[in-house]
């Protein structure tokens, strides 16, 4: 039996966000908490066999699937400098420090989902790569670099200088930028224990970990429903046939 401890954010953009807290990268949505919690187990599933995808030893093997859930998160809204901030989850679970294989299978995943993401973008037509649609005001280009700039961000949540806050160039290079950062700073957080805060939201290594994955695959699943919506659902502003 894999036990699976769940975290849920709730009034997240008007949804619920369900986090399988021991397992780094696999997140649900849903309407409420019940409908987040009910796509845990086809998501850990879905995890299960991408991992052994990319890899001859995953390291997840589920049996049957015991959920908990282990801490409920409200999302608020602060003011920092004149503008509304989002306040996100810091579950108790994010006290705990990564300790060297946490952050080796992080970088794992990282690291596959930047190669998903890359593989996928190869494959786009150049003028999808910048085509806005009436009901996605970002491009593709604009998803990607903004990849980029919230993996710098996270960082300076927890001291580290934002790397590409002054960087400039297309998005390919600013995420081999920032990709060549998190493989080379996030080992520097080994056993790390430090609690930061900013606008009333607490950062740790845990939480950033957690972050970068979710954030990664996110914008993934966006662009790959940006693309099928763009060539099989007309009429969406997509290419005239």
């Amino acid at each position: 039996m894999t036990l699976i401890q769940v975290g849920l954010e709730n009034k997240l953009q008007g949804r619920t966000l369900a986090w399988a807290l021991d397992f780094p990268g696999v997140f649900t949505y849903g309407a409420d908490d019940a409908e987040a919690l009910m796509r845990i187990p086809r998501e850990m599933l879905r995890f299960e066999a991408w991992l052994n995808l990319h890899t001859d030893q995953p390291w997840v093997l589920l049996g049957g699937l015991d959920m908990h859930i282990y801490e409920t998160f409200e999302v608020s809204t602060v003011l920092a400098d004149g503008e509304p901030y989002e306040v996100n989850a810091f579950f108790k679970s994010d006290l705990l420090p990564l300790n060297a294989d946490d952050i080796q299978k992080t970088l794992l995943i990282f690291n596959w989902q930047r190669e998903e993401l890359l593989a996928g973008v190869e494959t786009l037509p150049k003028e999808l790569l910048t085509h806005e649609s009436t009901d996605q005001p970002w491009s593709i280009e604009t998803i990607l670099d903004h990849i980029a700039r919230v993996e710098s961000w996270y960082f300076s949540r927890l001291g580290f200088e934002a790397w590409l806050k002054s960087e400039t160039g297309t998005s390919l290079r600013l995420l081999e930028l920032s990709k060549n950062a998190v493989n080379r700073l996030l080992p520097e957080l080994e056993n790390s224990d430090q609690v930061f805060e900013h606008n009333c939201e607490k950062w740790s290594a845990r939480k950033l970990a957690r972050r970068l994955l979710w954030h990664q695959r996110d914008h993934i699943d966006q662009i790959r429903d940006l693309a099928f919506r763009y060539f099989f659902l007309q009429p969406l502003d997509g290419p005239d046939r």
